[in-house]
């Protein structure tokens, strides 16, 4: 794993938001203890412990959210590309932007990339037909821009958003398991009231997934179309 820009900010900070404070609850008020009590009481055992399960957690976990941030989340609500906002803005049916608008970022598409997006009427015959090729075409543009300082941090915005909705999947699923551990099987209070807030935290946040992920997309594909047209 790459530690850029991008993987430190739009994939290891929402694991550590979304999957490693549930997992630091638990190791804090259990497994530290017990590695404590196992390697007797030297000073920084507690904190070891937690720096080193944790980070541990994060690496791998990381991963994990981004996978389900990706291929179920990002998927279902764009339909596997096809609705993305970047192909909504281009179809002659959406009104986000103005025909001679598009008309002038598919001239350029087609002097650049020798492409041709389908017209009006073509669009209106086969819409889902109309759609895929948009999505082939935009995946020029990306490439073309690749290392645009603009389009890189809306790009670590939007997979941060989605990534950090992933991880509070295993963030509902960790805090469930702490809250019952801690309320029937080693009784601690306070264990019980963090896990409560990060479960009502994660399920706000994937009650809202739609249009967090939807808001950081149409932004992204706003940022990807101004900086390919110049």
């Amino acid at each position: 794993m790459r530690f850029d820009s991008y993987t430190l900010k739009a994939r290891i900070a929402p694991a550590l938001f979304s999957i490693i404070i549930p997992i630091m609850v638990f190791n804090h008020f259990y497994v530290c203890d017990e590695f404590s009590h196992f390697v007797g009481e030297i000073a920084g055992a507690k904190l070891v412990s937690n720096l080193s399960i944790s980070g541990i957690f994060l690496l791998f976990m990381s991963e994990f959210g981004r996978v389900i941030g990706k291929n179920v989340f990002e998927k279902t609500y764009f339909k596997d590309e096809r609705y993305m906002p970047s192909v909504n803005f281009m179809m002659f049916n959406d009104s986000t932007y103005s025909e001679p608008h598009k008309n002038r970022i598919r001239n350029k598409l087609a002097d650049e990339f020798g492409v041709q997006l389908p017209t009006k009427e073509e669009e209106s015959a086969d819409q889902d037909g109309a759609r895929a090729r948009i999505v082939e075409v935009m995946a020029f543009v990306r490439k073309k821009l690749h290392g645009n300082k603009f389009l890189l941090q809306h790009n670590i915005e939007y997979g941060a958003m989605r990534n950090a909705i992933g991880g509070a999947v295993f963030g509902v699923i960790l805090s469930v398991i702490n809250v019952l551990f801690f309320s029937c099987l080693e009784p601690r209070s306070l264990a019980v009231k963090i896990s409560v807030v990060t479960l009502v935290l994660y399920l706000f946040l994937l009650a809202l997934s739609k249009y967090i992920i939807e808001f950081y997309g149409n932004s992204y594909a706003k940022i990807l179309f101004r900086e390919y047209l110049g």
